[in-house]
């Protein structure tokens, strides 16, 4: 039996809740959670060199594979959130990267949703890879070091993040 995934601390990248993102009934709308994701990930990515265009220096791409969310609470236009990101560490070398977030309101530290997304390290013309290139492998593992360093989650929320149906693997 493998290893579980180790969950590290987490990266913080702030936001606000902007009007075009609410519904009619002034909620952010469910749709936009991917875009703070995105920011929150590209935010780390910019930090530790694992940037699109640098992973493009490569030929690399990096599809989602797999995505799951679960909502807790609604946020309001305006409102000041924060998204939690941790890259999860793999017990193997694998061509996938795996991420953990939680969105949580600044004022009062609930969480509006957590999640996970899954995505493949591959050449862009296409073809599969078993193993990371080496450069790419160094890099991730400077991300794990500096996550290191970084507020944790506690049990309860790691197990909401990881407890959820189904998990990525």
């Amino acid at each position: 039996m493998s290893k579980p995934v180790q969950v590290l601390g987490y990266h913080e990248t702030p936001g606000r809740v902007r009007f075009g993102e609410v519904d009619r009934y002034g909620y952010l709308w469910h749709g936009h959670a991917l875009a703070y994701f995105e920011a929150a990930r590209a935010d780390l990515a910019r930090r530790t060199r694992l940037s699109v265009s640098e992973l493009l220096e490569f030929n690399l791409a990096v599809p989602m594979v797999d995505l799951w969310i679960e909502y807790k609470k609604p946020a309001h236009e305006d409102e000041e959130l924060v998204t939690q990101i941790s890259l999860l560490r793999q017990p193997l070398r694998t061509p996938f990267i795996q991420f953990a977030y939680r969105i949580v309101k600044v004022h009062d530290g609930l969480e509006v949703l957590r999640g996970r997304t899954r995505q493949l390290i591959m050449p862009q013309n296409g073809t599969l890879r078993t193993r990371l290139p080496d450069e790419i492998q160094s890099r991730l593992e400077s991300v794990w070091s500096y996550l290191e360093t970084c507020p944790r989650w506690q049990e309860e929320q790691i197990l909401g993040l990881l407890g959820g149906p189904p998990p990525c693997s």
